[in-house]
């Protein structure tokens, strides 16, 4: 202890005198049993470690100041690598050519950056923990097979950046806590992928891609401010992905490409709402979209069919909603809107359970439904007040039914249900301009139409099999 006190002294006294005081360390070892720790304690501290081949281990530990350190581990057998530095000016490296790879850095505050790179992997990992400051990290993996990814920054100009290539147990995350945050995972050759990204406050973004399918999965969380994502996933078997995003400039995408066990997401509460999901190859499809609020618009698409399903829910200003599902089987459609500027229009080609059911209750409201082959059909509508229309044609139907309520200002209301079963369609409309429509095409047809105020008009037209109508319009003068 005497010892080091001494030392100490001797430093301080140099550094008094001489300006150039300097850690600085290199280590350089060429093969078989490696292993080498450094650890600096303070002022223009920089180290170096480079180790060739066999059971490497490096180490340095770095406490504070001009910190960087590089650590290179080329011709690898068993390399690990760890790096830790608190404070000032942070920077690392550590490069690894791989067999049994992990590499850890932890940085703690100022500057930091840092990037870790494993090449041929075969066990690989590589994390990077940085609390504060200029942050930026990276993590490259590229031959694959155990992959695990990670980063963890917590304040201030985040940036983030993970890709694994080759794959085999992949998985990856990213959490920054915030500030600048961005953050962009990629992983390539598939089989038990996963990601997940939270990003919690200011300018957030968050783009991801896996490519080669197998176990798939994705989540984005974005708390606070100018959200963005995408999320892609091509080759599927067990997709899934969500979004998230709790307010501010919200916006999202997520395109699932190979199908299986599907499922989508995205729900975004408030501010400039956007969001779009795509799914083609099917399976266990559904979907889900949900905007609490302000500029909303919503998407979903589903090519291939299996168990269908879309929701959307968006409650409120420049709403609009499209939903389709062309194969068919367990379809179903709902979406609801209180407000604004609302639409909504669904699709469901290929037939058998379909569905659909739209509720609106404000404003420019207009729907359309169309389920094209069919089989146990409903399609029912909704719609409280200002500019409603509605629409809603089911073609080659069976077991029929599409009932429209409608209360309230320009109404209009058509309904066309083709080739036959069960037909049956029901219009209900309350005050103003009022229209309807139906017709029908073949067999046990049912149409009622009830009105009551202003501008009744009403046409039923059926063609064939077990006819009946019934229309009954109001408006009477007050003697």
């Amino acid at each position: 202890m005497k010892k080091l006190m001494l030392i100490m002294m001797a430093v301080v006294l140099t550094a008094g005198v001489s300006m150039a005081q300097v850690n600085q360390s290199m280590v350089d070892q060429n093969g078989n049993d490696q292993e080498a720790t450094v650890e600096q304690v303070g002022l223009w501290n920089y180290s170096t470690i480079n180790q060739s081949g066999d059971l490497n281990i490096a180490s340095a530990t770095q406490i504070g100041d001009l910190n960087f350190s590089f650590i290179n581990q080329i011709n690898s057998v068993w390399v690990e690598a760890y790096v830790e530095q608190y404070g000032f000016l942070n920077m690392s490296s550590v490069y690894q050519n791989s067999v049994w790879d992990i590499a850890n850095v932890l940085q703690n505050g100022w500057f930091n950056t840092s990037y870790v790179q494993q090449v041929d992997n075969f066990w690989s990992e590589a994390l990077i923990n940085q609390f504060g400051d200029g942050n930026w990290a990276k993590v490259s993996q590229m031959g694959g097979i155990v992959d695990f990814g990670a980063i963890l920054q917590f304040g201030y100009y985040n940036e983030a950046r993970i890709r694994q290539y080759d794959g085999y147990s992949n998985w990856a995350a990213v959490i920054q806590d915030g500030t600048f945050n961005l953050a962009d995972v990629f992983q390539e050759g598939g089989m038990f992928n996963s990601t997940l990204v939270e990003q919690t406050g200011y300018d957030n973004w968050a783009f991801t891609n896996q490519i080669g399918g197998e176990g798939n999965n994705i989540e984005i969380e974005q708390y606070q401010n100018s959200n963005t994502a995408y999320v892609d996933q091509y080759d599927g078997i067990m997709n899934r992905a969500y979004v998230g995003q709790l307010g501010n400039w919200n916006y999202a995408e997520i395109y699932q490409n190979g199908g299986s066990y599907n499922f989508a997401g995205i729900a975004q509460t408030g501010y400039a709402n956007e969001a779009y999901a795509t799914q083609l190859g099917g399976e266990g499809n559904w979907a889900g979209l949900v905007q609490y609020g302000d500029f909303n618009f919503a998407q979903s698409y589903q090519d291939g069919g299996m168990s269908n399903s879309v929701y959307s829910e968006q409650a409120g200003i420049a709403n609009w909603v499209t939903m389709v599902q062309i194969g068919g089987e367990g379809n179903a459609a709902e979406v609801y809107q209180i407000g604004d500027d609302n639409m909504a229009y669904t699709e469901q080609i290929g037939g058998v359970n379909n569905g659909a059911l739209i509720e609106q209750e404000g404003n420019y409201n207009m729907a359309e439904t169309y389920q094209v082959r069919g089989e146990n059909n409903l399609a029912m509508v909704g719609q409280l007040g200002y500019m409603n229309y509605s629409g809603v044609l089911q073609q080659d139907v069976t077991n029929s039914i599409a009932d429209v309520i409608q209360t309230g200002n320009y109404n209009y209301s058509e309904i066309y249900q083709f080739n036959g079963d069960n037909n049956n369609a029901i219009v209900t409309q309350d005050g103003d301009y009022n229209y309807s429509g139906i017709l029908q095409n073949g067999s046990n047809n049912t149409a009622e139409v009830y009105q009551v105020g202003l501008e009744h008009s009403s046409v039923v037209m059926q063609n064939g099999n077990g006819n009946s109508a019934i229309v009954d319009q109001a408006n009477s003068l007050n003697p």
